[in-house]
């Protein structure tokens, strides 16, 4: 039960005001006020305590956490558009010091996605103290947000592109799998204004494939994952145009809401793109997936493969690189149909795809 949480508001010209507990609103289970190393705190095991009436864009959120160890995320939310879509960035204690300590995810329709978005400007190296209160301070202007732990002078974590678009929403304490302590929480909002534009990222790499389209969601206890849907099953309404990131990478979740009905079932979509060919020849497709995928070109099976957490070895993360698989297809003259059906258990329901000419194609 939430009962209390010290939270200091700073407004506009104002003093800090104490706000008790009818101002947050639980969503999850394991939230319980309690005083631990000598001062008034709020445990989250999985969950999130949002500020009611809160309203950040841009600004500055400061809280203290106590770590405990074991296996458990801690971290705060922010920009909450709904209880299912909003900014997440969150510590990692029992991954102190390692280059993925700290992790930024956007949540779209309920669904994480830290399988999906790895790597400088995603996660970062950071020593978490146990056992003690640790002062964590983000500074969020426009789509860049910086993290600084225990007193750091400079960001241990900046992420140059927050994957959502740019809205006023809630501020929410986060703990998942044990979670952490939380006291002292600062909220700084700025008097700002939407940016103009989402800052100018690199261009594709050459070959990547952008222009996708995808089914509606199914389940996999539903509908087979390792048979294209017959066009007369889906009518051309039912797929939905999308663009990938500059990275190539197709975050479903950020069209198709996940849902499955038992343990067992996943959630699953088709994605298809269609290559024109001038003439036949082999091409190389490099892709990346998360979690499970069947790859079809021109309706014939190539490829299945798992990468769900912990599906290969305990510590298997399900990471979605683009580059490490890749299989040799060939492609007829005119169009050429390249389905992907993905399925999803959890942590990052996407895919990316980029279609090379072979070496010899280039005289090489």
């Amino acid at each position: 039960m939430l009962t209390y949480l010290p939270l200091v508001l700073a407004l506009a010209a104002a003093q800090p005001i104490q706000f008790d507990a009818s101002q947050w609103t639980l969503v999850g289970q394991g939230a319980t006020s309690m005083v631990y190393l000598d001062r008034p705190s709020l445990f989250i095991d999985n969950g999130v305590a949002w500020l009611r009436d809160s309203s950040f864009g841009d600004g500055t959120i400061e809280f203290d956490v106590a770590l405990h160890g074991h296996a458990s995320f801690a971290g705060v939310a922010f920009r909450g558009a709904s209880e299912a879509d909003y900014e997440l960035i969150y510590l990692r204690p029992h991954l102190s010091r390692r280059p993925d300590a700290l992790q930024y995810t956007p949540i779209k329709n309920g669904s994480e996605a830290w399988q999906l978005y790895r790597g400088p400007g995603y996660t970062a190296e950071a020593d978490l103290p146990l056992n003690r209160w640790l002062q964590v301070r983000l500074a969020v202007p426009g789509y860049t947000a910086r993290l600084f732990v225990d007193g750091a002078a400079n960001p241990q974590l900046t992420v140059t592109s927050l994957r959502r678009p740019w809205t006023r929403g809630r501020i929410g304490m986060w703990g998942s799998l044990g979670g952490a302590n939380f006291s002292n929480v600062l909220v700084s909002p700025a008097d700002t204004i939407a940016p103009v534009a989402r800052p100018a990222e690199p261009p594709p790499v050459p070959h990547t494939l952008t222009t996708w389209e995808l089914s509606p969601a199914f389940e996999t206890a539903q509908v087979k994952d390792d048979v294209v849907p017959d066009h007369g099953e889906l009518n051309a309404s039912a797929w939905t145009p999308v663009t990938a990131e500059s990275s190539g990478l197709v975050n479903i979740a950020e069209y198709r809401r996940r849902t499955r009905s038992s343990a067992s079932s996943l959630a699953l979509v088709f994605a298809r793109s269609t290559i024109t060919a001038s003439r036949a020849q082999q091409m190389k497709l490099v892709f990346a997936y998360s979690d499970q995928v069947h790859l079809f070109v021109n309706g014939r099976l190539l490829f299945a493969g798992n990468s769900t957490f912990q599906s290969r070895d305990p510590s298997f993360l399900g990471i979605a690189s683009l580059g490490a698989d890749a299989i040799y297809v060939d492609l007829r003259p005119g169009p050429n149909e390249i389905v992907l059906a993905v399925s999803e258990k959890f942590g990052g329901w996407g895919f990316a795809a980029r279609l090379e000419p072979l070496a010899a194609e280039h005289g090489q």
